[in-house]
């Protein structure tokens, strides 16, 4: 009879599912509501609760209740580590323009949230210098649930956390030099050290890392004059470093004494409450500087704020000079965002944003099925979304021309080979209906324009094959080895053909080998 009961819990909530009433991201009833509601003891609606949170269909989160989670059908995405380092190639400030034009896509979309009450005229005049006092403290406040131990006579506040980094770059680094950038990172950081002249060399992290030896050797082999490391739920694929990895790159940070900027905008966006670790909570002798800070879509509604660590001498001429400092009412506004009993929160920001992230993945799995799957994300403003194939040049322009702001491909993200095949999307979109059903037209477009295997097996191969318009033009050796693979690899009967669609010419995952080689050792 006990269990019968608790599975009323369960039963309830598949059928609010099924009707919609209750959708990934919503808030569930409070325990006291639904244990009047169904006529159920508390405790019974308590064990139901815990069953859903066992399965992985609720998630408890502290003084703020359950909330529905998306439970998702595909296979995850797999973002493994990369096996070499890349140098970028330097094409000037193309990058950077290329960049700007998706910066609208990197920050929340709010247009509420970090907006200054008061609008006098003279709340809009600068603040000399690092900031008031004030605002300065409730900053180190915030760092502290972070395992930042910092006085607010050390923070520097300012209104862009991009310009705050081109100020450090400039001043720890010349023209010319070389740059270690773990990705896949903001592309801001990439694009930005490219338009400055500095040599970038990407290290691709996968979901436990980036292979320790390899960035060892590139410190030993290179001259490496900076490091970049993205916090955090770094951009775009939501990971959480573990505090082995931390741990580790302090050690090499202290072993060669090198410079080191920690880009941290998405610390405070996690999917589960608790502080989180940072690289600069273990920096014990003060080599990391250290930017943080909050961007929104509004015109004055970002701020950042930086803890220059030993650089402080050299930096701060730096930041003087650059005059970042925020208004009165830019600061006022920050301060009541730190708080955490404010209407404005930033707390209360990260679960909308958490709750937001389930209701868009949620509908763009159900809008585009086994087209795409994601990576399994952690927390952050974007999902990293891998897609079966990627878009043609035309399709993804007029993608980009109406979804800006929401999408950012993922040739400017990631480096690797299959970057693609990646798109990453904003979570803070307050509707990805539109978008969902644009991606589905240019994903089923693609399809459809693409050549079918059962077509190639069956015509002769041509002297001079036919190409689609969507398809690049193959040389003539590529075609025959191409046809020659398909008729002996893909040309089973029966069964056999039923399985090899769904095959893949990629590896096979194997977590071991990812454990030894990677982050763990």
């Amino acid at each position: 009879m006990a269990d019968f009961l608790y599975k009323g819990v369960v039963d309830w909530f598949f059928d609010q599912m099924s009707q919609e009433a209750i959708v990934p991201g919503d808030k569930m009833p409070s325990l006291r509501a639904l244990s009047k509601q169904l006529g159920l003891s508390l405790n019974t609606v308590i064990h139901g609760y815990e069953l859903l949170s066992e399965e992985g269909w609720i998630e408890s989160r502290p003084k703020s209740g359950y909330f529905v989670c998306h439970r998702s059908e595909s296979k995850p995405a797999l973002l493994l580590a990369g096996d070499s380092l890349r140098e970028l190639t330097n094409d000037g400030t193309k990058p950077a323009w290329s960049c700007l034009a998706h910066r609208g896509a990197l920050v929340d979309q709010s247009e509420t949230f970090l907006s200054s009450v008061s609008r006098q005229e003279e709340d809009r005049l600068p603040v000399l210098g690092k900031g008031h006092l004030a605002a300065r403290e409730a900053v180190s406040e915030h760092l502290k649930g972070l395992g930042i131990k910092t006085h607010a006579s050390h923070l520097w506040l300012g209104y862009s956390p991009l310009a705050m980094f081109t100020q450090s770059v400039q001043t720890l680094t010349q023209r010319g030099d070389s740059v270690l950038v773990l990705t896949p990172c903001d592309p801001r950081i990439t694009t930005t050290l490219q338009s400055l002249g500095r040599k970038v060399i990407a290290l691709t992290a996968g979901e436990r890392g980036v292979d320790l030896d390899l960035a060892i050797r590139c410190l030993r082999d290179k001259p490496i004059r900076l490091i970049v490391l993205p916090g955090q739920f770094s951009f775009p694929a939501g990971q959480l470093v573990s505090n082995l990895s931390l741990r580790r790159w302090l050690a090499i940070i202290e072993e060669t004494k090198l410079p080191v900027i920690e880009w941290d905008l998405c610390s405070h966006l996690a999917y589960r409450a608790g502080s989180t670790m940072t690289y600069k909570s273990l920096d014990s002798s003060d080599h990391i500087v250290y930017i943080g800070g909050v961007e929104s879509k509004g015109v004055g509604r970002s701020a950042s704020w930086c803890l220059p660590g030993k650089h402080q001498a050299l930096l701060e001429g730096a930041f003087l000079g650059a005059d970042m400092a925020l208004s009165d009412a830019q600061q006022v506004a920050l301060s009541d965002a730190l708080q955490p009993n404010s209407k404005r929160s930033l707390t209360k920001r990260a679960r909308d944003v958490w709750a937001n992230s389930e209701r868009v993945k949620a509908h763009l799995e159900t809008r585009l099925g086994d087209k795409v799957s994601f990576a399994a994300s952690k927390g952050g403003m974007f999902l990293w979304m891998r897609m079966s194939k990627p878009l043609d040049v035309a399709s993804m322009t007029a993608l980009l021309a109406s979804f800006r702001h929401a999408i950012v491909p993922g040739a400017l993200v990631s480096h690797e080979a299959d970057a693609s095949n990646w798109l990453a999307v904003n979570v803070t979109l307050d509707d990805v209906e539109p978008l969902a059903k644009a991606l589905a037209e240019h994903l089923v477009v693609d399809d459809v324009e693409s050549a079918p295997i059962e077509e190639i097996m069956v015509e002769d191969t041509p002297e001079e094959p036919q190409q689609t318009a969507s398809e690049p033009i193959a040389e003539s050796e590529q075609t025959e080895e191409l046809v020659d693979s398909i008729e002996s690899d893909l040309a089973p009967s029966g069964d056999e053909e039923k399985k090899s669609r769904h095959t893949t010419s990629e590896p096979l995952y194997n977590p071991m080998l990812d454990l030894i080689n990677h982050d763990f050792g």
